[in-house]
């Protein structure tokens, strides 16, 4: 039998791999719909979340995942990403956050009942028609600032990226490619269920509660998670839930069925394009 760190270890290889490249597609799905979707795709796939190191062991967690999108003082990637969803760059910081409602009569500060780690994830992500390939290491949030104002690399971003095999410098080059600086355009928070294949061929994710906001004047600053109650208010928000496919396969016929049952079809939807207009006001 496999040691928790050897278990932890495949699935962060698997996870790795189904990261790295993978055809991908969106769907809108209604409020009224969402209960019976989740029970549907819980019928079938594992439930999925983060084993690595720093992960959040405790049960019945409510997975959170605030967004930061980057862009250039010409508006260089949302002119891209709004001319055509199927070929274009976004480059982002996630981080990922737990809520434990159970833990609420025992808390007695409102931060006990949440969990983070203190890094970002880095991506950039390219998108050829329905194929995404991304690069992603982890970035302390104190380092951000740095990273992109002097192409810096700290010693402690260097630890996290060897930790997982990743290199911060490919990422940096793609950044000073684009003849610009970057900086945070704005910001998208929403809570995420998420499905996994054990083979990792398969991932299905279901975003629900999106909202839009412009990115704080201390982002960088804080010690603290970002969740929603500290990002101000929203800009905008997307009423439906937004589904995602994403595969190193073809789609299951289950999974059509299910998405037919819901009324589910493909939509060419981008939570960047949406949000950078409603925090900037393009239309």
């Amino acid at each position: 039998m496999d040691s928790p760190s050897q278990a932890a270890s495949a699935g962060e290889t698997a996870d790795a791999r189904m990261t790295a490249e993978r055809e991908e597609t969106k769907y809108l799905v209604a409020p009224g719909q969402w209960e019976r979707l989740a029970a549907e795709l819980s019928r079938r796939l594992p439930a999925h979340r983060f084993t690595g190191a720093g992960a959040n062991r405790l049960p019945d967690a409510h997975h959170y995942v605030t967004t930061i999108y980057f862009d250039t003082p010409s508006h260089t990637l949302f002119r891209a990403a709004s001319a055509t969803v199927d070929r274009n760059v976004k480059v982002r910081a996630k981080e990922y956050y737990d809520l434990h409602p159970s833990l609420a009569e025992v808390a007695t500060d409102p931060e006990q009942i949440v969990r983070y780690q203190p890094w970002l994830w880095f991506e950039i992500k390219r998108r050829d028609g329905s194929r995404t390939r991304k690069q992603r290491f982890r970035l302390p949030k104190a380092d951000v600032a740095l990273f992109f104002a002097q192409g810096r690399i700290t010693p402690d971003a260097m630890i996290l990226a060897a930790a997982e095999g990743e290199s911060p410098y490919a990422a940096l080059e793609t950044c000073r490619a684009l003849g610009e600086p970057l900086s945070s355009v704005c910001v998208v928070n929403y809570r995420r269920l998420s499905w996994q294949s054990d083979e990792a061929e398969l991932r299905v994710t279901l975003d629900r509660g999106l909202a839009s906001f412009s990115p704080p004047a201390d982002l960088w600053a804080r010690q603290q998670a970002l969740v929603r109650s500290a990002l101000g208010t929203a800009a905008g928000a997307e009423p439906n839930g937004v589904l995602e496919i994403k595969r190193r396969g073809a789609v299951p016929a289950w999974l059509g069925e299910v998405l037919a049952g819901v009324g589910a079809t493909p939509v060419p939807f981008s939570k960047f394009v949406s949000a950078f207009r409603a925090v900037n006001g393009h239309g």
